[in-house]
C-alpha cells in the first residue's frame, strides 16, 4: 500500500529557525497556512511541513498510495486494533490518520509522487568506457545545488523488527536489509522504488533521525555542504559510502537535534524483482569508506528525545 514519501511534518517553538536552516540546505521555502513550507525546486509537493508547539521534532509523516488503496488499509489497521484518527488540523491532507507502535502520528493519502526537475547527467570517463569526449566534466564555480527530492526517512524506535512488521503487515512495505542484529532494518514501498524509504533506528526514545534529499551528483552534494557549512550549521558525518543501499552520503545538524542527509546514486528494486534481504553486521553495514571514518558516537542517539 504505502507506495511514495510524501513529506515530513515538523513541531518547533520558532518556525523561523527550520525555515534558516532549510534555505542554507538547498529548499525552497515559504508559508502556508500559518505553516512553513519547503519545497525541492521544480517540484509541487511539499517535502517538510513545520508548524509551532511547544515540543521540538517529529510532528508526522505523510506516505502516498493507490486510492483503492485506502479502503485496505482502514481494514487492515483497524483489524490489528489501531484507532483511524481525523485530521489533525484543518488545512491537513485528507486520507488515513493513525499512530503507528510508536505513537508517531502517521498519514497516508491517495497521492501520486509530484515529478522532479530533471537531474542533470553525469558522465564519468574511464581508460576502457570513454563517456565524455571532447567535453569538459568539472562542473561551473558558479553551481548552485539544490535538492531534487525527499527520498526517505529513518526513524527511532525501541524495537525496529516490530515497527517493521507492522509497516510491512499493515502497510504492504517489504523488507529490503538489517544490519547489526536488527540494530538498523531498512523498508521500501509496495512499488518499483528506492532501497528504503523508512528505516528503522534502535534507540529507547522514538523520534526522527533524519531526512535525506537527493542531489543531482557527488559534486553537488560536496558545494552544496560547503554551502551549509558556511552558513554555521553543524556537519555531522561524511562524504562517504553506505554499504546498504549503497548511496553516497553527506550529513547536517539541523538546529533543533535531528539530521538532514543529502544522498545520490541510491540502489533500485522493481516490483517483483527477486531482491533477498540480506543482514549485514554492524560494521560491514553502515558505510564503505567515509571521509570521517565512523559514524561519532551520537549519530546513532536521540538527542531530541535525550533533551
Amino acid at each position: 500500500m504505502i507506495r511514495s514519501l510524501q513529506h515530513v511534518g515538523l513541531t518547533l517553538p520558532d518556525p523561523a529557525v527550520a525555515a534558516r536552516f532549510y534555505a542554507a540546505f538547498g529548499l525552497e521555502v515559504g508559508e502556508a497556512d500559518g505553516r512553513v513550507v519547503a519545497r525541492c525546486g521544480g517540484r509541487a509537493q511539499d517535502q517538510i511541513v513545520v508548524s509551532e508547539g511547544p515540543r521540538r521534532g517529529l510532528d508526522y509523516l505523510s506516505f502516498g498510495a493507490r486510492a483503492g488503496d485506502l479502503p485496505v488499509a482502514r481494514r487492515q489497521l483497524e483489524a490489528r486494533g489501531v484507532a483511524l484518527l481525523d485530521p489533525p488540523h484543518r488545512s491537513a491532507p485528507d486520507g488515513v490518520w493513525f499512530r503507528d507502535l510508536d505513537h508517531n502520528l502517521i498519514h497516508l493519502g491517495a497521492s501520486a509522487s509530484a515529478p522532479t526537475r530533471p537531474a542533470e547527467p553525469v558522465s564519468v570517463n574511464t581508460s576502457t568506457a570513454l563517456v565524455r569526449v571532447g567535453e569538459r566534466g568539472c562542473p561551473p564555480f558558479d553551481l548552485d545545488p539544490r535538492p531534487l527530492r525527499l527520498g526517505h526517512v529513518i526513524l527511532f524506535t525501541p524495537d525496529p523488527a516490530r515497527q517493521a512488521a507492522f509497516y510491512c503487515e499493515a502497510l504492504g512495505m517489504k523488507l529490503s536489509d538489517r544490519v547489526g542484529d536488527d540494530m538498523v532494518l531498512f523498508l521500501r514501498g509496495a512499488s518499483d522504488g528506492d532501497h528504503h524509504l523508512l528505516g528503522l533506528l534502535r534507540d529507547p526514545t522514538p523520534g526522527l533521525h533524519h531526512a535525506s534529499f537527493e542531489m543531482d551528483s557527488i559534486d553537488h552534494i560536496e558545494v552544496a555542504a560547503r554551502r551549509v557549512r558556511d552558513a554555521g550549521f553543524q556537519h555531522v558525518w561524511g562524504t562517504g559510502r553506505h554499504t546498504v543501499g549503497s548511496n553516497l552520503f553527506h550529513y547536517f545538524r539541523d538546529p533543533w537535534g535531528t539530521m538532514a542527509e543529502y544522498f545520490h546514486d541510491l540502489d533500485f528494486i522493481p516490483e517483483g524483482s527477486e531482491w533477498q534481504a540480506r543482514s549485514w553486521s554492524k560494521q560491514e553495514g553502515l558505510f564503505l569508506w567515509s571521509n570521517d571514518g565512523p559514524p561519532p558516537p551520537d549519530f546513532p542517539r536521540n538527542l531530541v528525545g535525550a533533551g
